[in-house]
């Protein structure tokens, strides 16, 4: 009982906040009864209030003082005499801290907001960090915490729901004007929390206590609204890929770009296949037929309005070529025209069937529109003419160049002479054309090598005046 009491009055000599109370607002002293002449010790980043029956009495600022009326002339209005014999005063000690604490806001829904984008409403979330700093101690207390123990508390609760409002408003002005997955991608963090500083810090500078920082503010999606606008996001991505092949497709470049793509292709292939032999078609005045018709699958015959209807897509149909070598390909429709082009052969020659129709079924490339339509722009006309290459119109009254189909010369001559007419396109080569005709004139044995070659495409077209495109 003696040391008890011993240990009691030891503690109460000496008053500080205590060490797990360092980070704490304001902190309540919990002895009401301070012994006359008892030590206090105050922070340098802190300061004490007294209070007495609800009435504020003094402050004390930083460092250690004897609690006597003796250098503190404002503790006599605290002295009770009646049981103590003037030893004890009767107040209540706040410890206040004067530096900048740290508020947390854990994770907390802000609200429901419509996506601009995409119309969904969505659930948003946010966590922050925030700093305060006491300006009027005296204010704090009475204003604002009250005079209790928990008065920090109270404070800390009142101030994290303000700053949650001021978030509410800066991120629902933002989604008015700007989808919410750039709102909840934290790219402008740092001026909203330079926002809600400044609106915080107006509304709490007047009762004493100033906003310092932001920080560590973080928006997301709650899990349902995240999986809604990323599904929508998948779809919009499809459709924004449609929309930019329609209008590649649509555009001259985009045209040219193929046409030129699948001229030398065709070329090349023709090229490669003469060189070996293995070609699937031969030129005009060998077993043609033979070639073309063989065995392998039965025939089907396909009228105007069998045929395949429609709108023309951006993305053109791919044929597969029968013979009796077996099956090519597959080519599109302006390589099987210009492949019947350079042979000299009608379309109904060439039997053909789609990449997805079965295996037995064969018919021939006459009957496909497509086809039809890219053979009709470039098909020789009857006549002959004493040039290599002679100009003629097409059936779009287009003037383009067309070489003689009965000309003399070896089938290597020939073919290439037909492919060469097939790629002038308005009275013009690029160069890649030229560059594409040397190395057919090289594989189909016409000249032995590359300089030769460019030395023959230059020759026809100064002979029939064509332009060379860069």
């Amino acid at each position: 009982m003696v040391f008890g009491w011993l240990t009691k009055e030891t503690k109460s000599a000496y008053i500080a906040r205590p060490p797990e109370s360092a980070h704490q607002l304001i902190y309540l002293h919990p002895d009401k009864s301070i012994p006359r002449g008892a030590k206090l010790t105050v922070r340098s980043d802190e300061c004490v209030l007294f209070f007495r029956e609800g009435q504020f009495v003094g402050r004390i600022d930083a460092g250690t003082v004897l609690l006597d009326t003796a250098n503190i002339p404002f503790l006599g209005h605290l002295l009770i005499d009646n049981f103590t014999d003037g030893n004890h005063f009767i107040c209540e000690l706040f410890f206040v801290s004067l530096s900048e604490i740290i508020f947390h806001v854990p994770r907390s829904p802000l609200g429901q907001y419509k996506d601009t984008n995409s119309a969904n409403v969505v659930a948003i979330n946010g966590s922050f960090s925030y700093t305060v700093r006491v300006t009027d101690p005296r204010g704090v207390v009475i204003d604002i915490g009250g005079q209790n123990n928990d008065s920090g508390g109270k404070i800390s609760h009142v101030f994290n729901g303000r700053m949650l409002n001021q978030v509410r408003k800066a991120v629902g002005m933002r989604t008015q004007v700007r989808s919410v997955m750039d709102v909840v991608s934290n790219m402008e963090s740092e001026a909203i929390s330079q926002e809600i500083q400044k609106l915080g810090h107006a509304e709490f500078a007047q009762v004493g206590i100033g906003i310092g920082r932001i920080f560590d503010l973080a928006l997301e999606l709650d899990g349902e609204s995240l999986a809604l606008l990323r599904e929508f996001g998948k779809q919009e991505s499809g459709l924004a890929l449609q929309a930019k092949g329609m209008r590649l497709a649509t555009g001259d470049g985009f045209a040219e770009y193929n046409l030129i793509q699948g001229q030398r292709a065709a070329l090349e292939g023709l090229g490669r296949g003469l060189g070996t032999g293995n070609a699937p078609m031969v030129m005009g005045g060998f077993n043609i037929g033979a070639n073309l018709t063989g065995a392998g699958g039965h025939s089907v015959s396909r009228s105007s309005s069998q045929s395949r209807q429609g709108t023309v897509l951006t993305s053109q149909a791919t044929y597969v070529l029968r013979g009796d070598g077996g099956d090519s390909g597959p080519f599109t429709p302006r390589q099987l025209a210009l492949m019947a082009i350079s042979k000299g052969l009608p379309l109904s020659e060439l039997q053909i069937r789609g990449v997805d129709d079965p295996q037995d079924v064969q018919f021939s490339a006459d009957l496909e529109p497509q086809i039809l339509a890219e053979y009709k722009r470039r098909a020789p006309p009857t006549a002959v003419a004493p040039k290599a290459v002679v100009t003629e119109t097409d059936a779009r009254g287009t003037a383009v160049f067309v070489a003689s189909p009965t000309g003399n010369g070896s089938p290597g001559e020939q073919a290439f002479s037909m492919a060469f007419a097939a790629t002038i396109k308005n009275g013009q080569l690029t160069l890649t054309d030229i560059e594409t005709l040397s190395n057919l004139a090289v594989a189909l044995g016409v000249d032995a090598d590359s300089s030769t070659a460019k030395a023959r495409v230059s020759s026809l077209i100064q002979v029939n005046s064509l332009r060379i495109v860069v």
